[in-house]
């Protein structure tokens, strides 16, 4: 049976599309057979393949499709016996294609930047993780610090704030930084890891929490 992984959060504008990217990318190199999934009506990762279908050369293998509304939950079920990894790009909000895809998945990861509003939505995540855990109480939630700053306090507070809802989501040891990097990458269809200039600080970052989210066991 294979993995289901969720990129999720109820914010906009926080990397999901792009950390969902580069973690299918890096599991597809760790030669697993993956299916990243694109959630989000915006359509950022949907966007992302077909830059990469564009680009010359020899990549890693993503199927990607866009699957959105409550059919997600049997659409996963369907897969999952189909790919060893499965990693859903669950979009901007707290939706109804999110919350079926969270019922049958193993592991949402949740990225928070240091401040500002989007932390402010942490007390409602961690809501919505325990609402979900009543049908799937396998459910493992992950947060950790995206756009890390280089230097400064906000990180640490930000982990402080994760450690308040240790009862629901679990802290991880992982920060990946606000690189210019990942985001080039991404624009071209492509993995930090891929990138024609490799930022080795970027890949340090996303291996680090590749490795977190498909190597440790449920800490809850």
């Amino acid at each position: 049976m294979g993995k289901i992984l969720v990129v999720g959060g109820i914010k906009g504008g926080i990397g999901k599309s792009t950390l969902a990217a580069n973690l299918a990318v890096l599991a597809a190199r760790a030669r697993q057979d993956v299916l990243l999934i694109d959630a989000d009506p915006q359509e950022t990762t949907a966007t992302w393949a077909a830059a990469r279908a564009d680009q010359v050369g020899e990549l890693a293998p993503v199927t990607t499709v866009t699957i959105i509304g409550k059919q997600i939950r049997e659409e996963l079920k369907r897969l999952v016996g189909k790919y060893q990894t499965i990693i859903v790009d669950a979009g901007a909000r707290d939706t109804t294609t999110q919350r079926a895809a969270l019922s049958v998945t193993n592991l949402v990861l949740l990225p928070f930047p240091p401040r500002g509003p989007d932390l402010w939505t942490l007390d409602a995540v961690a809501q919505t993780v325990a609402d979900i855990r009543t049908i799937n109480n396998d459910l493992r939630a992950v947060a950790f610090v995206n756009r890390a700053d280089p230097i400064g306090d906000d990180n640490a507070e930000a982990e402080a704030a994760f450690a308040e809802h240790a009862e629901v989501i679990e802290a991880a040891p992982i920060r990946v930084g606000n690189r210019k990097s990942i985001a080039v990458a991404h624009l071209m269809g492509l993995a930090a890891v891929e990138a024609r200039r490799p930022d080795t600080k970027a890949i340090t970052e996303l291996d680090a929490l590749f490795w977190y989210a498909f190597n440790t066991a449920e800490a809850r």
